[in-house]
C-alpha cells in the first residue's frame, strides 16, 4: 500500500471517528479502489462508480461519506458539473459558478442556449460526477 493512502485513511479515521464505523469504511474503500485504478487516470467518476466502490448499503450513509471525500478537510474528490450540448453532439463540462447562481437564483437556464428552462428540465440536464483532487494525485504519486 502507498504511505499517502495509509496517511488519508488514518486521517478520515481520527476525523469521522464519532460516525457509525461504516461511513469512514465507505470512504476507505472508496480511496483504495481510486488508488488501485490510478487516480492519474480517473477523470469521470459517477455516483454509481462510486457507491458500489464503497461497500455501504445506505444510500444515506453512502451521501453522508461521499460529502466527506469532497470536504476541503479530507480533500479526496471534487464535484463536477455536465451537460449534453445538443448543438454539438457531446456532453460538456458547465462551469460550477453557473450552477451556484442558478440554483441560488432558482432562474433555470439552459447551459448552451441560456433560454429559461423549469427546475425539471435543468435537474434532467444537469449531470454530476466527480475526480480526484489535485492534491490527492500528486500525494498518491510520491
Amino acid at each position: 500500500m502507498n504511505n499517502a493512502i495509509d496517511k488519508y485513511i488514518k486521517k478520515i479515521s481520527e476525523y469521522l471517528n464519532e460516525y457509525p464505523k461504516d461511513i469512514p469504511m465507505a470512504c476507505i474503500n472508496i480511496i483504495n479502489k481510486i488508488y488501485e485504478y490510478d487516480a492519474k487516470n480517473i477523470y469521470h467518476l459517477s455516483f454509481g462508480r462510486l457507491y458500489e466502490w464503497s461497500g455501504i448499503e445506505s444510500h444515506e450513509k453512502f451521501n453522508i461519506a461521499l460529502y466527506f471525500l469532497v470536504d476541503s478537510k479530507i480533500n479526496i474528490l471534487e464535484q463536477h458539473f455536465e451537460a449534453y450540448n445538443e448543438i454539438k453532439s457531446r456532453f460538456e463540462g458547465v462551469d460550477d459558478d453557473f450552477i451556484h447562481e442558478v440554483l441560488t437564483t432558482k432562474e433555470y437556464i439552459h447551459p448552451f442556449t441560456f433560454e429559461t428552462i423549469s427546475d425539471v428540465e435543468f435537474n434532467k440536464l444537469i449531470n454530476i460526477f466527480f475526480t480526484p483532487t489535485e492534491e490527492f494525485r500528486e500525494n498518491l504519486s510520491e
